[in-house]
């Protein structure tokens, strides 16, 4: 056996491995999912949409407290700022 044989043989076994272990870690994942009911699906997509719209309304707001902030500090380097003490 040349030494090409055996890097290739040992090649294949390392892959062999590695793929066995990952479709018996699918599969046990692919198990686990079907044990849970819909219900907790129907939560988890909730929760994620209630996340997904807090992060683009605090985005929003966000943009509105920079432009707020940029006005004030145009306002106060014309001195038009009237704040009293």
């Amino acid at each position: 056996m040349s030494d090409t044989q055996v890097v290739d043989a040992s090649a294949a076994i390392a892959a062999s491995k590695v793929v066995g272990y990952t479709g018996s870690g699918i599969a046990g994942v692919s198990a686990w999912v079907g044990t849970i009911d819909l219900g907790f699906w129907i939560s988890i997509g909730i929760a994620l949409a209630g996340f997904a719209m807090n992060w683009y309304f605090a985005k929003k707001k966000d943009k509105r407290d920079e432009i707020k902030l940029q006005a004030f500090l145009k306002s106060v380097d014309k001195g038009e700022c009237n704040v009293k003490d």
